[in-house]
């Protein structure tokens, strides 16, 4: 009787174990702390792209949560296509990716970030190149990037200084 008592705690033991591990290893894949998913370079690429074809509405999707509640989708995009993009994209090409804390307007205090530099090649209407170079700020939220309105971008929304 007592062997089978001790296998039987031991048995139980390592299922117990077993059960933490497991509990332990779900918590740890879902956690935030992971960070977001893929290149915030590649993401950033891609919302520029998003800017540059006036397509306000998809680039709005992964703007940053707080931002989104002051310049709501359809004011956004109403507001951003009365100045639209007057040339094509040519190319974008990453310069510097850094860490970096930032803070995001309308929020307190300082959020990690990342700096992402890119060179973006615009083409005009008679196919001049346009070059300019930038700094871009992507901020995680949970398992994804999100991108910031700039300062004075804020404070434009949250003013309903668009007049839409």
């Amino acid at each position: 009787m007592r062997a089978v008592s001790r296998r039987l705690l031991i048995g139980l033991a390592a299922a117990f174990v077993a059960a933490v591990l497991g509990v332990v290893g779900v918590v740890h894949a879902l956690s935030p702390q992971d960070g977001p998913s893929g290149d915030p370079a590649d993401f950033m690429t891609t919302i520029v792209g998003y800017i540059v074809a006036d397509d306000y509405a998809s680039a709005w999707d992964s703007l940053y949560p707080a931002h989104k509640l002051v310049a709501l989708q359809r004011e956004y995009v109403d507001c951003e296509l009365q100045r639209p993009v007057a040339s094509r994209l040519g190319s974008i090409d990453v310069l510097r990716v850094r860490d970096r804390k930032l803070h995001v307007p309308g929020d307190t205090g300082s959020v990690d970030a990342k700096a992402v530099t890119l060179r973006v090649d615009l083409l005009n209407s008679i196919g001049a190149k346009e070059t300019f170079r930038h700094t871009f700020n992507v901020v995680p939220v949970g398992a994804h990037w999100t991108w910031v309105l700039t300062p004075s971008r804020y404070a434009l929304y949250r003013a309903d200084g668009c007049g839409t």
